[in-house]
């Protein structure tokens, strides 16, 4: 293959143009979109065939745990910080949520799995035996919600803050969204119903990616719905960001305007191991290390996990030697999985998709393609 060609588009259309055969590499990794895929290419012409892999999408509810400043919280905001703390705060509102209703809102089949949080069970450092998980109660939710404190005092159906704490008022969350993907909406929808089943109210605060970014930096929200970064499928990449190492490495706990970080014990459990991996050339001792990991952060609620599912590689038939396996992801998405200056079309399956047919890329700074000698 000597030309690719890049077309700018969304994650959905991307999937449509794969699997319609406009477009010949792509990964699959909305779900909501698999049913149809799957079935466009069971059909006799479909021009693409799915390659679906291990379970390494997943999403987590994060909770604001800065408690010392960082977004400069008003009232309420500091109230809901100090709860989001309270470890009984935090498995209730794991045992909120419903997953397997979660999961099928975005698609029917087997292809959402329950996800405790943490490293992915299809990933390399996974321990089964060190996963805590806090599974959906309604009713131990709501008891764990009043051991940390709170309680409906004026019998709207609602908990409230504390008398003294923020008015005494319902304890009201905002909730951060990804609003460009359907998915991260549908899942955050979903938390938004389950958490007031359970008493806690919830504003959802969707905005597009580079706003919800912004957002999620400066520190101003109480919870995020956020599809996991990929160092929790690799671990060997980004490894820093696993825990807050520094000021501003964490997702979910950075340092104040003073360059303070305010750990909870727990938190700098995490931070000691994640260091810890990061020296080490052990790879015994670096599964073990991962093991207490995984064990801190699912007991405690570093980011309450909701679902996880596999995505596919969407492959143009015409290419004949990408291997059957190939992943989605091998420490990067999609064609950088693969080596793509060795995909090969046989002759008869070769179309005239040139833009710049026998030619060369130019020198760096250079007007562009040059022809070929």
């Amino acid at each position: 293959m000597d030309e690719l060609q890049y077309r700018l588009s969304t994650w959905a259309d991307r999937d449509v143009q794969a699997v319609a055969g406009t477009g010949d590499f792509s990964n699959l990794e909305q779900p909501e979109n698999f049913v149809e895929s799957l079935r466009r290419s069971a059909e006799d012409d479909a021009p693409a065939r799915l390659q679906f892999g291990p379970r390494i999408i997943g999403y987590s509810l994060y909770p604001n745990l800065s408690g010392n400043g960082w977004g400069q919280p008003d009232e309420r905001a500091q109230a809901v910080r100090e709860l989001n703390r309270n470890e009984d705060f935090r498995i209730g509102v794991s045992q909120a949520i419903d997953r397997q209703r979660l999961g099928e809102s975005l698609v029917k089949g087997p292809f959402i799995a329950q996800y405790a949080g943490g490293l992915y069970p299809g990933t390399a450092y996974y321990d089964d035996a060190s996963t805590v998980f806090y599974p959906y109660s309604l009713e131990s939710a709501k008891a764990h919600l009043e051991a940390a404190g709170l309680s409906d005092t004026d019998g709207d159906g609602f908990y409230n803050f504390p008398e003294g704490t923020a008015g005494g008022g319902n304890v009201q969350l905002t909730l951060l969204v990804n609003g460009d993907y359907q998915t991260d909406k549908n899942l955050a929808e979903g938390v938004v119903a389950m958490l007031e089943e359970a008493g806690i109210q919830v504003a959802l605060n969707t905005l597009s990616g580079n706003d919800r970014d912004a957002t999620r930096d400066a520190g101003t929200w109480d919870w995020q719905v956020f599809r996991n970064p990929t160092e929790i499928i690799t671990v060997v990449q980004n490894t820093t960001q696993l825990a807050p190492t520094g000021p501003t490495t964490s997702w979910n706990h950075r340092a104040n305007a003073e360059g303070q970080l305010d750990l909870l014990p727990w938190e700098q459990e995490m931070v000691d191991v994640v260091n810890q991996f990061i020296a080490s050339r052990d790879p015994a001792e670096r599964a073990d290390l991962m093991k207490q990991y995984q064990k801190l952060y699912t007991e405690n609620l570093y980011g309450v996990g909701l679902v996880t599912y596999p995505g596919a590689l969407i492959i143009n038939k015409r290419f004949a030697n990408i291997p059957a396996g190939a992943p989605i992801f091998q420490f990067n998405w999609a064609e950088d999985s693969i080596i793509r200056e060795q995909v090969y079309v046989p002759t008869d399956k070769q179309q005239d998709y040139e833009l710049h047919p026998d030619m060369l890329p130019g020198a760096p700074g250079s007007e562009g393609p040059v022809g070929a000698s």
